[in-house]
């Protein structure tokens, strides 16, 4: 179970820092994703050995140090990085952003062309007054790593690891809320976890073979995921009920994980001929999804209900629909 406030009485900017240090260590997904996010004007070695490093000496010798570099290695020389400055609070210091440019520029000149980038994670609500006229090859937001952190777990079977993520999650929202005064914006909004109390003993009654997964209810927390789904053809998929964000119509789908490429072949089979069901892609992952009615767990959970129970009967006649179909689903996302 996870600790209730587990953030609440401390979080600063070195959390961040921290965090950093063991996804970019840790996974191979959050840095290729990371990566992503930076311009064509940074490539990556191919081969060599990644390193991370907190608070690195800098090449250009201006006394001043990165938050956290990531380094590639090969037979000891170091051949590319990418500096990440983490900002929570606090505006950049004077020059700041200058130094940043001028250490990239002191790093392409001893490691050479597009081996070199900075990257700026702060709070989305942050970002406007950090202004740096281009120091910084890309701006990630952490309400974006937290968004990313969430699409993992979709992939994800209840155990260590996803209550590692979800207690990351937790960091992650407690940072996007600090403020300079001190103030903060708790994990889990009380409205939404009575919210999720009725919502999943609803579930249990139309869906009484699966279990809704816990969430951290926080203030980004629009969809619920369920566990326990057993069809022997499809071995790996997710199903989630999509509230939305208070727009009239959203979704309930059930996803396959590394399988959007097979979109364009479900959507020209027979297969969806004669339903209302609709084959997207979701990130990596193939999802056929049914439309259901927008959802606002911020409202009092009688007043959504007719909505609530709308989607779950949805979500119930789709699953329904993949058993029956699961063969021709199977031999259609060649995973037999």
């Amino acid at each position: 179970m996870l600790n209730e406030n587990a953030y609440r009485d401390s979080v600063r900017e070195r959390d961040l820092d921290n965090f950093l240090v063991e996804e970019l260590s840790s996974s191979d997904d959050f840095r290729d994703w990371l990566l992503n996010r930076i311009t064509a004007d940074f490539l990556p070695p191919e081969t060599g050995d990644i390193r991370v490093r907190k608070s690195p000496v800098r090449a250009s010798l201006d006394g001043r140090q990165t938050d956290v570099e990531l380094g590639w290695f090969s037979r000891g020389d170091q051949k590319a990085c990418v500096l990440l400055e983490s900002k929570v609070a606090d505006n950049f210091q004077t020059g700041q952003a200058e130094s940043y440019f001028g250490e990239v520029q002191a790093q392409l000149l001893k490691l050479g062309p597009k081996r070199a980038a900075a990257v700026l994670v702060a709070p989305a609500g942050k970002m406007p007054s950090l202004q740096h006229n281009g120091a910084f090859a890309a701006d990630v937001t952490i309400e974006e790593i937290i968004a990313f952190l969430e699409s993992r777990l979709v992939d994800l079977d209840e155990g260590e690891l996803s209550r590692r993520l979800s207690v990351r999650i937790e960091l992650l929202e407690a940072l996007a809320g600090k403020r300079a005064s001190g103030g903060w914006v708790a994990s889990t909004v009380a409205e939404k976890k009575d919210f999720a109390i009725a919502y999943e003993q609803l579930a249990s009654e139309i869906l009484p073979d699966l279990k809704v997964r816990p969430s951290t209810d926080g203030p980004k927390a629009t969809t619920r995921i369920f566990e326990a789904m057993h069809i022997s053809a499809l071995p790996n998929m997710r199903l989630r009920h999509e509230f939305g964000k208070q727009e009239a119509w959203k979704y309930t789908n059930v996803q396959f994980p590394k399988k959007a490429n097979r979109v364009a072949v479900l959507r020209s089979s027979a297969l969806l001929r004669g339903t209302s069901y609709q084959v997207e892609t979701a990130g990596q992952s193939l999802s056929i999804r049914a439309r259901t009615p927008g959802v606002n767990p911020m409202r009092p959970f009688e007043d959504e209900q007719d909505k609530v129970e709308a989607g779950l009967i949805a979500t119930r006649d789709l699953l329904a629909w993949i058993r029956d179909n699961a063969a021709e689903i199977a031999r259609l996302l060649e995973t037999n």
